[in-house]
């Protein structure tokens, strides 16, 4: 080999390990060096929604499948007329009368009150009725409510003499589609025509729980809409052989929860029931709490029933997983209590009592649970016969809350684990405040006439979103 190609071979070498050294620099330097990025961040709009007015919808008068001749025996028509008593933080609300059932004259009403920019008002609303026909009579009392797409009707029964009539109202412009699901004490009820109710905008709709199954001892329906929000609540009334044994309106309870509280049962002539229990047809005239486990589990439960003055009973029951199970409430004296069920999994509750008259005249009451308060309340009292606010603590600590009777404040210590009585009066209207957590419920009381139904706060307002493209 010449020095040439010696000096041509070395320059060689040299230039590829100048490369291979230049290369393994960049490929540690890739690693330690941040590497440029390109980032670009949607553009975003924060959007405050519009508040809308805000709603409540009264049911309207007592129904019959039939009219005043017996006749039309599906078709739906009222008898007599609801007493309705509204009221607002602003005194501005309106009401306005939607279409009855069937076209009846049940007058159903959605009561609004008007907001100003982002202000948004309370308003309330409540009706009662006393009925006395060949086969309804009693007294019925219920909330106007605030319209959702889902709802919880615990009470009714479809046995002989038993009717239960769930009632759908839709106060937006279009059509709602309801889809129903039903429990009972041998579990779940299948049917033609159970999914799929269409209600019309502005307008009520009755459907017979009968048209599902009779027989029924216990059932719980579970609403559930879809377009128009509605307001849905049940009609029981009872005919025991020729005699009327009374009538109700089952207002929506609290969605399922480990803690449901039941305020507002009342007890009421309990030695005079007791001895009309020895009829056989009068077996539901014994008080006693409904209670359903609508998950996959059962229910480990502890029950307590108080009354404000601490007076009460306690017990523990066992909950099948899709059974709905009645658990007899005895031994109790005369008085207003709450019911607080402690459970393992989420459960519905509501308490059935009947009231039995000096003239023999029966009426039943069925008390829903009751959500938790938050924020503001205002309700109005209805025209009915001893109407009390029951206000309960499930919770550890006392909670001091502000009740505003027509704008007369008073301040009332709650101690945990207990409830008190406010004794309120036919039209007033009563705002409670710094009550979260706290349970509340109406109810009315007289000789042969009881009904009661939750006190619920209003569901929160929108609040602002970001929209992105």
């Amino acid at each position: 080999m010449t020095d040439r190609s010696i000096a041509s071979t070395t320059g060689r070498i040299v230039v590829g390990v100048v490369g291979i050294a230049v290369g393994a620099a960049v490929v540690a330097a890739a690693t330690v060096l941040p590497l440029p990025t390109l980032e670009t961040t949607p553009a975003g709009q924060v959007v405050t929604p519009v508040p809308l007015d805000p709603q409540r919808v009264c049911g309207g008068s007592v129904l019959r499948l039939s009219d005043a001749e017996g006749q039309q025996a599906t078709t739906a028509s009222a008898v007599g007329a609801a007493d309705v008593v509204t009221s607002s933080s602003t005194d501005a609300e309106v009401a306005q009368t939607l279409v009855g059932a069937d076209g009846s004259s049940s007058d159903p009403q959605l009561v609004t009150a008007p907001t100003d920019g982002a202000d948004v008002p309370l308003v309330a609303g409540a009706q009662s009725q006393s009925v006395s026909s060949d086969d309804l009579v009693g007294f019925v009392s219920a909330p106007c409510a605030e319209p959702t797409s889902s709802t919880w009707l615990v009470g009714g029964s479809t046995e002989t003499g038993r009717v239960s009539l769930i009632t759908l109202v839709n106060p937006s412009d279009v059509n709602s589609t309801v889809d129903l699901d039903i429990s009972a004490e041998n579990g779940p009820v299948q049917g033609p025509g159970i999914d799929g109710i269409v209600v019309g905008p502005r307008s009520q709709r009755v459907i017979p729980l009968s048209g599902f199954s009779t027989g029924l001892l216990s059932p719980v329906v579970h609403v559930q809409s879809r377009g128009g929000q509605i307001v849905a609540s049940m009609q029981e009334s009872i005919v025991r052989t020729l005699d009327p044994g009374g009538v109700d309106i089952v207002s929506g309870a609290a969605a399922p929860s480990t803690t449901a509280v039941v305020p507002g049962v009342i007890v009421r002539g309990g030695e005079a029931l007791e001895a009309a229990l020895a009829d056989p047809a009068a077996g539901d005239l014994q008080s006693a709490l409904r209670l359903f486990a609508p998950g996959g589990e059962a229910a480990q439960v502890s029950v307590s029933l108080a009354s404000d003055d601490g007076t009460g009973t306690t017990f523990d029951t066992r909950i099948e997983a899709g059974l709905v199970t009645d658990v007899p409430i005895d031994g109790l004296a005369d008085g207003l209590y709450t019911a607080t069920v402690t459970a393992d999994v989420p459960v519905v509750a509501a308490a059935r009592t009947s009231a039995l008259s000096a003239d023999g005249a029966v009426d039943v009451s069925w008390a829903p649970s009751a959500p938790a308060l938050g924020g503001e309340t205002l309700l109005s009292v209805p025209e009915g016969d001893g109407a009390r606010l029951t206000l309960a603590n499930p919770g550890d600590e006392a909670v001091t809350a502000s009740v505003s009777i027509d704008g007369e404040a008073r301040e009332v210590e709650v101690a945990p684990g207990s409830n008190l009585a406010v004794r309120v009066a036919s039209g007033e209207s009563v705002l409670i405040t710094d009550a979260d957590g706290l349970r509340a419920g109406m109810s009315f009381s007289a000789d042969g006439a009881v009904a009661a139904w939750p006190v619920v706060s209003p569901l929160p307002a929108s609040s602002p979103v970001t929209v992105y493209p």
